[in-house]
């Protein structure tokens, strides 16, 4: 069920927005439908995304989002000048052939062109090394079932040394989890593989897992922390509080200062070296990594066959 939208929305968010949907669409929120409803209901996760984001470069402006199909395009080409944007959506069956697509800026009459791919991120991205100064991986690493480090390799691959990567998730240890965990319904466990899942399975992440496997794929996190406050539960405003409270301290307890208790996890990292992996094994088993192992090896492999025959 979508989150209930509402007017109540800050100037600075409102401004974002103008990017984004059709400002009849910001007036009048509950009209919206399809698309422009979800980037309504997720405003202020998009607000605080977008805004930390550097401006397209001298020396680049190629742009890469992973799991969009597009809908921050005109945000990227008016407000950070990125003249070169592409798409990988998700696709888990036959990819189709990239095609070039556009879209409207919602305030007037520009049009910014793209590059959409549809294609699996948890397989070789059709993509060259070191394009990219700038890549957005939001919301779509919870999706990840079979080997989600994989996915931030290729992007370490694809992005020129230097690149910025922002990445957002959902926090497995928000306040709304630690709830959840008291109810009795913890966070899945470690991924075995697909075969172990039900279709659209989803993993959180904490603010630390994010940044290991950042940081075992090349990256250097420049910022940790979590955006948009998700209360607990429906309960009245002492009960919230109190829970926040007993939350707060059991947490700084255990080495877990705030801001980590909000609803979504942002880190934005800097490329600093080649693509490497670390198989963390808070998230594979140690067969699983053995066959991950194996698999990289070939891929390797054959990347090196292919460039000493061409």
């Amino acid at each position: 069920m979508s989150p209930t939208l509402t007017l109540k929305l800050p100037r600075s968010v409102r401004s974002t927005l103008r990017h984004l949907v059709d400002p009849a669409a910001v007036h009048n929120p509950h009209a919206a439908r399809g698309e422009e409803r979800d980037i309504l209901c997720h405003a202020r996760r998009l607000h605080e995304s977008l805004s930390r984001l550097p401006p397209a470069g001298c020396h680049s402006d190629r742009c890469l989002l992973i799991g969009s199909a597009g809908a921050e395009v005109p945000y990227l080409g008016a407000q950070l000048n990125y003249t070169d944007v592409t798409c990988l959506a998700p696709c888990r069956s036959d990819a189709a052939e990239p095609c070039r697509a556009v879209r409207r800026h919602p305030g007037g009459d520009r049009q910014f062109e793209y590059t959409l791919i549809e294609h699996d991120p948890e397989s070789s991205w059709p993509l060259a090394d070191a394009q990219f100064s700038l890549a957005l991986f939001w919301g779509g690493l919870e999706q990840l079932q079979n080997d989600p480090e994989f996915a931030l390799y290729e992007l370490n691959r694809v992005c020129m040394p230097g690149a910025t990567v922002s990445v957002v998730a959902e926090n497995a240890i928000s306040f709304e989890a630690t709830h959840s965990i008291l109810r009795g319904e913890p966070a899945p466990p470690r991924l075995k593989g697909p075969q172990f899942e039900g279709p659209g399975a989803r993993r959180s992440y904490t603010p630390r897992q994010i940044a290991d496997l950042l940081e075992g794929t090349g990256w250097r996190v420049n910022e940790l922390t979590t955006i948009v406050s998700d209360p607990p539960a429906h309960w009245s405003w002492w009960h919230r509080v109190l829970f926040k409270r007993l939350a707060a301290n059991l947490r700084r307890g255990a080495g877990l200062a705030e801001p980590y208790w909000n609803a979504f996890v942002l880190a934005q990292a800097t490329k600093i070296g080649p693509p490497t992996r670390s198989y963390p094994r808070w998230l594979y088993q140690d067969e699983r990594i053995r066959h991950l192992k194996i698999e990289m090896l070939e891929m390797l492999s054959d990347q090196s066959s292919n460039a000493l025959s061409a």
